[in-house]
C-alpha cells in the first residue's frame, strides 16, 4: 500500500473535482505526502489508536497516515459528498481495513454516541484557525487524548488567541513541533492539545457556529 496511488488517485480525480490546488506531482509528494508524515516526528502514536481525520477532503493527512500505519483506526470525515466519493474509491482500490470515510460535518459528529468523546487522536490539516479548529476537534478526544493541528508559522499567535477555548472545551496546550518541509523553506508546526477533562456538553455548538463565532 503505498502513497503514490493516492497520488495518481488525486491527480485523476482532481481532473473532475477540485481536490487540491497543488497538481505537480513532486509538490504532492513533499507538501502533501511528507507533510503529512510530519506526524510521526511531533509525537509517538500507540499501536491500534483510533484516530479522526477533521475536514480531511482528499485524505490528508488521514488517508496517508493509514497507509503508512495500517494499525490505525481512522475515521475521515468530510463534509463535501464529491470528495468523500474520491475516498471511498481510493479505499476500496486500496483494500484498506478499519477505516470510515464519513460524509458528515464536524460539529454534527462531535454529538453523536460512538464518536464523541471516543478517539484518541484528532487530526486537522489547512481547515480552520484554531479557536475554531478545537471546538471541532476536542469533543471528538477521549479523555487522556489528544488533537494535532499541522499549522504554518503563524501557529504561535493562533495558539495564542485559542488559550481559552482550548480550557473551556477541556484541553490544555502540549508539545509544539517546529520544522520545515524537506527540500524547501516553508516553515511547519505541529501543536499538540491534550485532553485533561471531558468536554462541556453545550459543544460544539450547531454547524457553522464554531467558525462565524469562535469561542475566543
Amino acid at each position: 500500500m503505498c502513497p503514490r496511488t493516492v497520488e495518481l488517485g488525486l491527480q485523476e480525480y482532481n481532473q473532475k473535482v477540485k481536490l487540491t490546488a497543488i497538481t505537480a506531482e513532486e509538490e504532492i509528494w513533499r507538501k502533501h505526502v511528507l507533510d503529512s508524515l510530519l506526524i510521526f516526528l511531533a509525537l509517538e502514536i500507540p499501536a491500534g489508536a483510533r484516530l479522526v481525520d477533521v475536514g480531511t477532503g482528499a485524505g490528508i493527512p488521514g488517508l496517508l497516515l493509514k497507509i503508512y500505519r495500517p494499525d490505525l483506526r481512522v475515521v475521515l470525515v468530510e463534509s463535501q459528498r464529491k470528495k468523500v466519493t474520491f475516498l471511498e474509491e481510493v479505499v476500496a482500490k486500496l483494500g484498506l481495513q478499519h477505516i470510515e470515510c464519513l460524509w458528515s460535518r464536524a460539529e454534527e459528529l462531535g454529538r453523536q454516541e460512538g464518536y464523541r468523546e471516543s478517539f484518541d487522536l484528532a487530526v486537522a490539516r489547512a481547515l480552520a484557525g484554531m479557536n475554531t479548529l478545537v471546538e471541532y476537534c476536542l469533543p471528538l478526544v477521549r479523555v487522556g487524548g489528544s488533537m494535532v493541528a499541522y499549522k504554518g508559522p503563524g501557529g504561535e499567535e493562533e495558539l495564542e488567541a485559542a488559550a481559552r477555548a482550548i480550557r473551556m472545551l477541556g484541553g490544555k496546550t502540549g508539545a509544539v513541533w517546529r520544522g520545515r518541509l524537506p527540500g524547501g523553506l516553508e516553515e511547519r508546526m505541529l501543536i499538540t492539545i491534550r485532553k485533561e477533562t471531558p468536554t462541556p456538553a453545550l459543544y460544539p455548538r450547531r454547524p457553522g457556529m464554531p467558525a462565524k463565532r469562535p469561542l475566543a
